[in-house]
């Protein structure tokens, strides 16, 4: 079976998506939980990309997500940011509702020309103009974090680029995370180290058919023997060799597929005659002609002329339970916000799996008599376990050490986090 596409890595599909400019489908205003209690506790995120072009910030789904990465401001070769306004023009609105429902805000900040990111990560004092630049818009808005992401990095910048996570780790602009490819083409990206220093690693878990190639499912869980070996399983137990622990990977999903113009439109495999176009989740919310791959699990239909390959309820809740409760990551995310439409029995079913993720991790034994005892929420919810903040309070945004110490004050943040998160 020949490979998805060549050595070289595909085209990012968030630029080929920004100069298309995407539409989702017409969008409702984001649904309420049916339930009070919010997402318990900060031990799984839930991540998502806001693009410029789909919702505005009003719009987003706040309630159901963790993290909310504001896209994009550019990296240019000297370091400096550049197209400001995206962020600029959002920031206020995207931290106040963002902070009101308990999410992290972060700046992305892109960059996909080779090129470019040689002259950004390959000089020092690039890198620390870059890092100046990011901290002043994050302390501006008192915004939580920064994503990077940069794609298309060479091999020759593989340390430079933990050397910038590094800085920008020690200049304290918060949470830390970066976009990563779902194959490292060209040994780039030191995953273990990356994890280590960071706070994150969102996969970019889609295109693995991409546009310019023939149709197929875009985020495969398995290849059921019919589909190219690079898969969702694959790419996470790459990660997991290399040295990234689970609790530092977010599995980034597609709300997105591919329509393909192909020669036969019910051949599986099948060979494309021209390049495909984008479909949002939204736009397929009632697709005709349905069909269900269970080698990838992935839903496809042929149309006249075309083969078409997306995601669906079935599809995403598929591999979101996979993610958090067969492989214990420490999360999942998405692109894009706006794809989906608010569709809500999406994120009905997104919020059912976070919980019962959420109820994986709470606490036992002598935790749990605490918690009997006053040291839990006032509804009676589950407390995060010392195991999991003690050891790692970064996970709940605070700055305090390990030990029994940061486990009481990362409890603390968590218990604040979700009183911000119930509605009223």
């Amino acid at each position: 079976m020949p490979l998805p596409h060549a050595v070289e890595p595909v085209p990012s599909v968030h630029a080929m998506h920004a100069a298309a400019r995407v539409r989702p489908a017409a969008h409702a205003a984001p649904p309420a939980r049916a339930v009070p209690p919010p997402l318990a506790g900060p031990t799984r995120r839930m991540y998502g990309y806001l693009p410029y072009w789909t919702y505005d910030v009003a719009d987003v789904p706040f309630e159901h997500i963790t993290d909310l990465a504001v896209f994009s401001v550019s990296a240019d070769a000297d370091g400096s940011l550049s197209e400001l306004s995206r962020w600029t023009g959002r920031a206020a609105d995207a931290v106040r509702l963002g902070h009101a429902a308990g999410v992290r805000v972060h700046l992305c900040v892109t960059q996909f020309d080779r090129d470019t990111l040689d002259s950004i990560l390959g000089s020092s004092s690039a890198r620390a103009r870059l890092v100046s630049a990011v901290a002043t818009q994050l302390r501006a808005y008192g915004a939580d974090g920064v994503n990077i992401d940069f794609e298309g990095v060479r091999a020759g910048q593989r340390a430079n680029m933990v050397s910038l996570v590094r800085e920008l780790k020690a200049a304290g602009v918060g949470d830390v995370t970066l976009a990563t490819p779902a194959v490292d083409w060209s040994d780039a990206w030191d995953y273990a180290t990356l994890a280590e220093e960071s706070d994150g690693l969102f996969i970019m878990g889609y295109e693995y058919h991409w546009s310019g190639g023939d149709p197929g499912p875009n985020a495969p869980l398995d290849d059921g023997g019919v589909w190219d070996s690079y898969t969702l399983r694959w790419t996470v137990n790459d990660y997991r060799s290399a040295g990234a622990p689970v609790d530092k990977i977010i599995l980034g999903l597609p709300l997105y597929g591919h329509t393909w113009p192909v020669a036969d439109a019910n051949d599986v495999p099948g060979t494309a005659t021209g390049r495909a176009s984008s479909i949002t989740y939204g736009q397929t919310l009632d697709a005709a002609g349905r069909r269900w791959d269970a080698a990838s699990s992935s839903p496809w239909y042929p149309g006249s002329g075309t083969q078409t390959w997306y995601e669906d309820l079935q599809s995403v809740e598929t591999r979101v339970r996979w993610a958090l409760l067969e492989e214990d990551l420490g999360g999942v995310g998405f692109w894009a916000l706006g794809y989906e439409a608010n569709d809500p029995a999406f994120w009905g079913a997104m919020d059912a799996v976070m919980d019962e993720a959420a109820s994986r991790d709470a606490p036992t034994g002598d935790t749990a008599t605490a918690t009997a005892t006053g040291a839990g929420t006032e509804d009676g919810g589950d407390v995060p376990s010392a195991s999991k903040l003690g050891g790692e309070p970064e996970a709940c945004g605070c700055d305090a050490p390990g030990g029994a110490p940061g486990a009481m004050l990362a409890l603390a943040g968590w218990m604040a986090a979700r009183a911000r998160r119930r509605r009223p």
